[in-house]
């Protein structure tokens, strides 16, 4: 007969695997991003697409999907754990933040477009700092959330959030791929 931790261990794996899985493919596009920026940033012509597809991931995955269910999993942490909920407590800030900092690049980005010279260097300093931001932000809840996550939250609590998860799949792994994020889905698989 299993044992209770085995069974909790199998009934968390696909969402936390998931998270982590997507945060695999986010530090895909960051790199992908942050190549388009050298080149923007040595006056050569980056792959408006790429840069474009991984702005539009930032906004219409990441902000609407991914860290929302990662917020209603520290809700979930709040009333199991409330002492590491507590020190898990700057997620939504991060999330917020990161949001706000896509929307700034957004702004620039579509300055840029508009051939305003002088936003050139603007959207790689915006473009830098969201890559950092992003960077900092799956580091801290990969030490930090997903482990509490794993300690504490129960067979049930895994249940009740498992629908979140079946809400949305990530744009980069759908078939087909949506025509947004065919070019930065296809820089992903680049050595």
């Amino acid at each position: 007969m299993p044992s209770e931790q085995s069974y909790r261990k199998r009934t968390m794996t696909q969402p936390i695997q998931q998270l982590t899985d997507e945060h695999g493919r986010i530090r895909g596009m960051l790199s992908c991003f942050e190549a388009q920026l050298d080149r923007f940033e040595r006056a050569e012509r980056p792959d408006y697409e790429i840069l474009e597809g991984s702005i539009a991931y930032c906004q219409e995955y990441l902000d609407r999907w991914h860290h929302p269910r990662e917020d209603a999993l520290l809700e979930l942490l709040q009333r199991r754990a409330p002492p590491e909920a507590g020190a898990c407590a700057e997620l939504e800030e991060q999330h917020l933040r990161l949001a706000r900092t896509t929307g700034e690049v957004v702004k620039v980005f579509e300055e840029v477009e508009r051939d305003a010279e002088y936003s050139r260097a603007r959207l790689v300093e915006m473009g830098r700092i969201l890559v950092d931001d992003y960077r900092r932000h799956l580091d801290w809840e990969e030490a930090n959330f997903f482990p509490a996550l794993r300690g504490h939250l129960l067979p049930e609590d895994w249940r009740e959030i498992a629908p979140r998860f079946a809400d949305a799949s990530d744009p980069l792994t759908q078939s087909p791929i949506d025509q947004r994020y065919r070019i930065l889905f296809s820089a992903l698989d680049e050595p």
